[in-house]
């Protein structure tokens, strides 16, 4: 399994053996050639939704920028002091920790997710596909084409990724979240 750190590396890696400039992947993945280059000189991963746009512009899997050749594999069981975060920033708001990570040819991504408090709107996220999301603790709200939901424990919300979207914690402790991202083409 790579590091975070390494996936940058991956990226430039990835784009280049598929013969693309850093134009031709910003253009497929609808971000700029300036936020490319800077993506893979960083010293992490970027946000989980800029590596499903980057895996869909490259036709692999969001898997891929993680491990090498997959293995075929019946169970993985990820226990959950070994669940590897995703989040390039484990001190902000978002911390997103794998489910699934050792799975090779997964047709879905599944992650759990916890979501500091905050004031301000998160980012807004876009890709092609679907997320479904569980709320299993506190209070959050979810933005999905200008439209605000707000989803308490026990609540769940199934949507769109091509629309803008982007969710938060609402309450006054940390959120903990369910969250399942099909990219829309992949399949067992």
């Amino acid at each position: 399994m790579i590091n975070e750190k390494d996936v940058p590396k991956k990226i430039r890696q990835m784009r280049l053996d598929r013969h693309m400039t850093q134009q031709d992947l910003a253009d497929a993945a609808g971000l700029t050639k300036g936020y490319i280059s800077r993506l893979e000189n960083a010293e992490s991963a970027p946000p989980v939704g800029t590596l499903i746009a980057l895996a869909q512009a490259m036709d692999v899997q969001f898997n891929d920028f993680f491990q090498g050749e997959p293995e075929e594999a019946i169970v993985t069981i990820t226990r959950k002091d070994e669940r590897p975060a995703v989040s390039r920033d484990p001190q902000g708001p978002c911390l997103f920790e794998h489910l699934a990570m050792g799975f090779p040819k997964r047709a879905f991504e599944s992650y759990y997710v916890e979501v500091s408090p905050q004031n301000e709107t998160h980012l807004l996220n876009k890709h092609k596909g679907q997320e479904f999301v569980f709320v299993l603790r506190g209070i959050m709200e979810f933005t999905v084409d200008k439209k605000k939901f707000t989803l308490y424990p026990g609540d769940a919300m199934h949507f769109n990724c091509s629309y803008p979207h982007s969710g938060r914690c609402i309450s006054e402790e940390k959120s903990e979240v369910l969250c399942i991202i099909w990219d829309g083409k992949h399949t067992a």
